[in-house]
């Protein structure tokens, strides 16, 4: 099950045609949606700085529930640390919030749905765009 990122889970909120029509294809292909906490967290924190505060609250609210939260586990805590230290060994971090998503996700089927592009620089994650 890949994981949605969160500028897919943004897109989908505010109703882009290409992350409703990538929806449409997953729910129509009967993927389980999945996303990781970090990624609720930036959704939450992008619905209290926005000027629609209490109505995009209660769109997270509503698309987390309908969501897996897909878990850190001692597999993952592992798989952060070789990736989180070898980007800034390559002096090409990601961020800290992205190499965790993109841990969780490699602890998983290792597809994230994004338009991130950073992800395309985590050796073995496939980054599937909208």
């Amino acid at each position: 099950m890949p994981t949605l990122d969160t500028s897919f889970l943004v897109d989908l909120i505010r109703q882009k045609p290409a992350a409703l029509q990538k929806i449409d294809l997953l729910i129509e292909a009967g993927v389980p949606l999945a996303t990781t906490a970090v990624n609720i967290l930036e959704i939450y924190r992008g619905a209290f700085l926005s000027a629609s505060r209490e109505q995009n609250i209660r769109e997270v609210r509503a698309l987390h529930h309908a969501l897996i939260d897909l878990a850190i586990d001692d597999e993952t805590y592992e798989v952060f640390g070789a990736l989180s230290a070898e980007q800034r060994r390559s002096g090409n971090p990601i961020g800290e919030f992205d190499e965790l998503i993109a841990s969780i996700t490699l602890c998983n089927d290792g597809i994230i749905i994004t338009r991130n592009e950073d992800f395309l620089r985590v050796p073995g994650l496939t980054v599937d765009t909208y």
